[in-house]
Order: structure tokens, then C-alpha cells, then sequence
């Protein structure tokens, strides 16, 4: 069966490399990184300025799309400049040379663009020196005529793959750097715009290392910020899953900020050598592209705290925002000042990320290492704790709960205001069917951190399990407030509503659930747990075809991972087929199932609630 063909559109479309740069990389590799920020920086602000499109950077180039050949070799000229006079920074000044082509473009479904003409703006792009914006004669014919372009024949050149073409550099009078009115420009008409924008993503930080093996850094120094912003009541801040998706993707801005539905972007790198640490940040306005601000930190490695906060706190002054108080005190706290110890806390938390058990037990290790080398680290004792309820609630193993308790205690002993710790304690209580202890812990962390949405979701899944729907209702609606996007909290509203009788309120709940998990799986297209969930409510809905396509997924992707089999299980419950769902959560329990008291209440199983069979396995679950 064929693909469906790609869209086509005319565009120009122009690459930008450094001249020089392999040469500079072998003499000075700190300087040629150098040029390469300078680049993405100024590509981005002087592109989005001219109303065109970043494709993607490729090493020390960059590909670049426009709507109008006028503006895309305005733009090729204005970077060009900037490029010169900007790279002196980095030890030594370097030009770029510029290829800009006209033509039909195929574009994928990311974004990127394919094509002859692409092929061809590479190509013109080599045949011209540095400094110089050379353009096809395609380009030449459209803006002839134009006074403020100036046009130099070079001749009839052969390009590999594209053939003989004429070619002509082009210069720009200094008039036509203004870029179009419609776009606002630097600090002079944009302080409202800035103060409008109250959502934002942030975009993990891409690794500039030299042996590109410091990911779990700069993932872990943009998780940090993102946290610190997600406190802030006036900002809406998209959920780290939904923003990390975007990792090395050449999407623009503009689509971005699009699919996360926010106003605002904050990307950045992170280069760490030895024991120094340099990280370069800029917020774009993703409505238009346009910088609202940017930063370049080169610090020792010991002040990576102080520098978390500050672009934190600069990020908050750019778009107008103050802290309250309460958000003050719970602003980037910091339990640590060993920064090795931290940086084994950002391998725990980066592991954590996979959601396995493999992962789960190897991010354990990472948090008793930082634990190792900061006994009063209350961070990763709250990491650990954690770490341990994932690894009961997936084996059940009695060590682990007393482990997670532990952990949780200690957090607490040294820090009594983490409510991360409170959430793991809170977590730890209700595996062992304690629901008052475990509300009390969720709501001190609550009382502590009212944007923190791990609290609202464990705290309505605790309340599930205990039979208080009501109050497990309002709790994932609470947690959907502060994290729209989060499609599980979606999926539990309308199984609540299901269990408690509101059938019309949850069949209107489940088509929005289905709306979040397809968005969510637009960026995250192997998920198994969103095929998982999405699947049941398929089977809700009567879209049965779909509900056992998407369960297969599901399976395909995670096909050892008892969460996954239990929810497999309940989509054959839905479709009534009963021997397979039977089977199903058998083989949940054999891979380590826990938690009948969630199987008890769980709507999916309704039509069984009284099988025998059913009966024994809940029972299995409670005694194992």
C-alpha cells in the first residue's frame, strides 16, 4: 500500500554555513561551538524578523523557507551582516556563505522539506565565497527590477545534480533591513506583547558536549527551570512530556508553539567541559518566531544553580510576571550544593523518564549515589522513595514499600516543606490500603505546592481505590486544571464518572479524553500506555475496529509491562470478550500486578464484577 504523497508548495528557501569552520574545529573546538550558537541564535531572530521558517540546522548550516524570494534574500543579507560582526565574539570573526533558490518543495508531516530546489540552494550555497549571498537565476528574475537589490553575474555555473545555471550575488541597500511592520522588532514596540503571553513550553536543552553524552544535563537543567515556571499562578506551563518531544526535531517555532497551544518558547544549549558549564538560552515568541530575549551563561560548574535561576527569574521578568510571596519560598529550591551529587540526580530523574522497570531500577541506583555522596541531599531521598513505590507497585515486594516509607521520612526529617517527599509518603500509604494516612500526606504537599499536579493525580487515584469517588472526581478534574493536556487525568475523569452512574456526563468525558490522547500521541507516537487507555475508551465509544488496533499497539510496544497487559485485559472486558479479559488480568498478575483495591472499583470490569473467576483473581491481587 502507498504512502500518502507529501504536500507541495513553491517557497524560496536558502542554506547558511560558516565559512572556515572545519578549520577552526581543529584548532579550537571551544570557538568553533561558539560559532555554532552565535548562528542558531541569530538565524532564528533575523528569520522569524523576515517572516520565514527555520527547517533545521545541520552542523554549522542552516536551512531556511520563505514565502516571498524578496524577503528570504533580505533575510540572507541581514544574517550575513550580523554574522560577521557577532562572531568576533567567539575569538576569531567569520562570514558565512549563502545559496538562495526558488522552487516547488515537498514537505514531511515534521516539517522538513525535500526537492529539487533544496538540493539546488545547497548547491548554489558551495559555489559562493565567504561573505557573499549568492541567488539562481530564478531568484535574479523575480527582483531584477527591484531598486533596493543589487545584482553581480557570475556566469553560468555546473551544479552537481542541478546542471548549468546562472548565478548572481546579491547585495542589499541598508534600507531593506527593515524587516515587515507587521512583525515587532526588539524593545521598541513590543513590552505589551511580551506582557500578554501567559503560556509557555520549554524545550529540552540540545547538548553542545564534544562527546555529545550530557543529555540527561541539559534535559535535567530545562526540566528544572520548567518546574520553577510551572509554580508561578499566572503562567500556564505545558507538561514536560509534551515539550520534550520536540527533541531534535527541525519544526518551526510557530508549529510548535501551535501543537503545545502556548504563546511562548524557551530553548536553549548547554556545553559542559571539565568544570565548566556554558549554557545559551532565548525565548521566542511563538506566535511569530520573533526573540523576546536571550542570554549566554559561561560559568563554573558549581554555579549551575544560581544559573537555573536566574533564567528562571529572567524568563519571568521578560513577559511582565512578579512572584507572589508563597511562590517565592517554593521557587527553585535547591537541597544540595555538591554538584556531583546533583548530576547523578538528573541521571535518576532522566532514567525515570522511560517508564520501566529496568529504568525505575537503574534511576534507583543513580538516587543512592547522590545519596552516597550527600547524606542530606532531601531531593534524592524523595527521588528514592519514589523510585521504590514504582518498584512495589510493579512486583509487589514488601522491601520495597518499607524502603519507599523509609526514604520518604528521611526526605521529610530534612526537608519538612518538600512535597515531592509528602507525595512519595502519600504514595507508599495508600499501596498499603492506608488512605487516611495517605490523604493526609497529599494534602500537606498540596497545602505546600498547590501547582503541583503529581499531588491531585496520586491523590485522586488513592481516593479510587478506596471507594470515594466523588471525592477522586474533583481530585483528576483538579489535576486536569493545571495540566490540560495530560490525557490520563482525562481518561480517570470519565472512568469515575462511569462508576458513579453519570453515564451521559462520561461518554461526553471519554470523547475529550480521546481528544487528548490523539494530540498526545501526534507527539508521542510510541506510547504504549496512550494506545492502552485510548483503547478502552475506543471500545466505549463503539469504535471496536480502532479499540483492537490501538490494544494491539499497545501490547506490541510493551508486551512484558503489567500495567499495560491489565489495560489490555479491560478493553476485552468493554468488548465483552470474557475469556481473554479473564486471561488477560491473569497474565497482569503474573507480571506483577498490584492493587486490587483499584480492580475492585474499576468500571471496565462491570459486566464481570460477579464471575467467579473475576472474584479469585481480586482476591489474589489483595493476598498475594
Amino acid at each position: 500500500m502507498q504512502g500518502t504523497p507529501l504536500p507541495h508548495r513553491l517557497v524560496a528557501v536558502w542554506f547558511a554555513d560558516v565559512a572556515g569552520y572545519s578549520a577552526r574545529a581543529a584548532e579550537d573546538e571551544s570557538g568553533a561551538l561558539q560559532l555554532i550558537e552565535i548562528l542558531q541564535a541569530l538565524s532564528r531572530e533575523t528569520v522569524g524578523r523576515y517572516d520565514g521558517r527555520i527547517v533545521k540546522f545541520i552542523g554549522d548550516a542552516v536551512l531556511a523557507e520563505f514565502s516571498s524570494t524578496a524577503l528570504a534574500v533580505q533575510a540572507a543579507a541581514a544574517l550575513s551582516r550580523a554574522y560577521l560582526e557577532q562572531s568576533v565574539a567567539s575569538g576569531e570573526a567569520h562570514s558565512l556563505t549563502v545559496g538562495v533558490h526558488v522552487g516547488d518543495v515537498a514537505v514531511s508531516s515534521e516539517g522538513d522539506l525535500y526537492g529539487d530546489a533544496v538540493n539546488a540552494a545547497a548547491r548554489i550555497q558551495e559555489a559562493a565565497a565567504p561573505g557573499q549571498v549568492v541567488v539562481s537565476q530564478d531568484v535574479w528574475r523575480q527582483l531584477r527590477g527591484r531598486r533596493e537589490f543589487n545584482f553581480e553575474a557570475l556566469g553560468d555555473r555546473s551544479l552537481k545534480g542541478v546542471g548549468p545555471t546562472g548565478l548572481y550575488v546579491a547585495r542589499v541597500d541598508d534600507s531593506a533591513f527593515r524587516p515587515p511592520q507587521s512583525i515587532p522588532r526588539g524593545n521598541e514596540s513590543d513590552e505589551e506583547t511580551k506582557k500578554g503571553i501567559r503560556s509557555l513550553g520549554v524545550l529540552p536543552f540540545a547538548d553542545l558536549s564534544a562527546e555529545r553524552d550530557q543529555e540527561y544535563f541539559g534535559d535535567g537543567i530545562a526540566e528544572e527551570i520548567l518546574n520553577a515556571l510551572a509554580k508561578v499562578g499566572a503562567l500556564h506551563v505545558a507538561a514536560r512530556t509534551s515539550c520534550f518531544a520536540f527533541r531534535g526535531t527541525s519544526i518551526d517555532a510557530r508549529e510548535i508553539g501551535r501543537r503545545l497551544d502556548v504563546e511562548a518558547l524557551l530553548e536553549g544549549s548547554i556545553r559542559k567541559a571539565g568544570n565548566r558549564v556554558r549554557i545559551s538560552v532565548q525565548l521566542i515568541d511563538a506566535r511569530n518566531g520573533y526573540q523576546l530575549w536571550s542570554e549566554r551563561f559561561d560559568r563554573e560548574i558549581e554555579d549551575i544553580f544560581a544559573i537555573q535561576d536566574e533564567i528562571a527569574r529572567s524568563v519571568i521578568d521578560a513577559l511582565g510576571l512578579s512572584l507572589t510571596q508563597r511562590e517565592e519560598r517554593r521557587f527553585l529550591k535547591v537541597s544540595t550544593k555538591n554538584v556531583e551529587a546533583y548530576e547523578f540526580y538528573l541521571r535518576a530523574r532522566k532514567l525515570f523518564q522511560q517508564w520501566t522497570r529496568q529504568s525505575i531500577e537503574l534511576a534507583r541506583e543513580m538516587f543512592e549515589r547522590a545519596i552516597e555522596l550527600d547524606p542530606h541531599f532531601a531531593a534524592a531521598w524523595a527521588g528514592l522513595a519514589t523510585a521504590h513505590v514504582y518498584l512495589f507497585s510493579w512486583g509487589g515486594r514488601d522491601p520495597d514499600l518499607q524502603k519507599a516509607h523509609d526514604a520518604s521520612t528521611r526526605a521529610l526529617e530534612l526537608d519538612p516543606e518538600l512535597a515531592d517527599a509528602h507525595v512519595a509518603a502519600g504514595q507508599s500509604f495508600s499501596m498499603e490500603q492506608r488512605y487516611v494516612e495517605a490523604a493526609a500526606e497529599f494534602e500537606k504537599a498540596i497545602e505546600l505546592d498547590p501547582t503541583l499536579f503529581d499531588a491531585y493525580y496520586y491523590y485522586a487515584r488513592s481516593c479510587f481505590k478506596a471507594g470515594d469517588l466523588n471525592k477522586a472526581l474533583e481530585l483528576f478534574e483538579k489535576a486536569q486544571s493545571l495540566r490540560p493536556e495530560d490525557y490520563q487525568s482525562a481518561a480517570l475523569i470519565a472512568a469515575a464518572l462511569r462508576q458513579l452512574g453519570r453515564i451521559d456526563e462520561a461518554h461526553r468525558a471519554d470523547q475529550l479524553a480521546i481528544e487528548a490522547i490523539n494530540k498526545h500521541l501526534e507527539l508521542n507516537a510510541d506510547e504504549a500506555r496512550a494506545f492502552n487507555l485510548g483503547a478502552i475508551i475506543l471500545a466505549r465509544l463503539g469504535e471496536i475496529e480502532r479499540a483492537k488496533q490501538w490494544n494491539e499497539r499497545a501490547m506490541s510496544l510493551a508486551p512484558d509491562d503489567d500495567a499495560i497487559l491489565y489495560n489490555a485485559s479491560c478493553v476485552f472486558a468493554v468488548l465483552g470478550e470474557e475469556d481473554r479479559a479473564l486471561a488477560g488480568l491473569q497474565r497482569a498478575i503474573d507480571a506483577g500486578l498490584a492493587g486490587g483495591d483499584w480492580v475492585s472499583h474499576d468500571p471496565d470490569w462491570e459486566q464481570l464484577r460477579d464471575h467467579p473467576r473475576f472474584q479469585a483473581l481480586v482476591q489474589r491481587l489483595r493476598h498475594p
